[in-house]
């Protein structure tokens, strides 16, 4: 069966799951969300040669730990979209200098997202795509009108945050009005006609 909305074929979204479970080994999880902060947060260093553990004081460059807690919790996001929503997570932890990433700042990052009404498109639209390919595999299997038990989450978990419209719709609605048809131009193309757009605007 041929997947809409661009998702392609199964064997495309095979590969993308591959692609996602070999991204998300780079995340280091370590501690529960009980474990009390350290005065001074070190980490582990080990030597190529030797093989020696050590430890030095933590570093910005370092990278973001994840306690067992919020590691579990991010296994509920589909496979595919899961490095895009712990990208958006830790890149929330970064701008408020935290290193350690609980369910708490898993909440907090939310609670933000929800005041400032905003969402990661990335994130969402991929979700969505995985959402509605595992859909398409429901309705082959039971019938035209099943819903998928990720499906039907997605859907409540969507009505228990107050959310009354469909951010994928509300985006084509608004590349409907955009006067530059970034559908069938190359990206570098797209680019250069919103610049002159914005330039545009900016001169009136």
């Amino acid at each position: 069966m041929q997947l809409i909305m661009g998702i392609g074929t199964a064997e495309e979204i095979a590969l993308a799951e591959v692609k996602a479970q070999e991204q998300m080994k780079a995340t280091k999880v370590q501690g529960r969300d009980a474990d009390p902060e350290p005065a001074s947060p070190e980490v582990e260093v080990k030597c190529p040669v030797t093989g020696q553990v050590s430890r030095r004081a933590r570093t910005a460059a370092d990278p973001i730990v994840w306690t067992e807690e919020a590691w579990q919790r991010l296994q509920l996001v589909p496979l595919i979209a899961r490095p895009l929503a712990r990208n958006t997570v830790e890149r929330f932890a970064r701008g408020h200098e935290i290193w350690r990433v609980t369910t708490r700042v898993m909440d907090e990052n939310k609670q933000a997202m929800i005041a400032a009404d905003e969402f990661d498109v990335d994130t969402m639209m991929v979700m969505f795509q995985e959402l509605r390919a595992k859909q398409i595999r429901a309705e082959a299997e039971g019938g035209r009108d099943a819903l998928s038990p990720e499906m039907r989450a997605f859907i409540e978990d969507a009505k228990a945050q107050g959310i009354t419209r469909c951010p994928i719709r509300d985006i084509e609605a608004q590349m409907g009005k955009c006067p530059v048809d970034l559908k069938t131009m190359r990206p570098e193309d797209a680019k250069a006609a919103m610049e002159r757009l914005l330039a545009e605007q900016a001169g009136d």
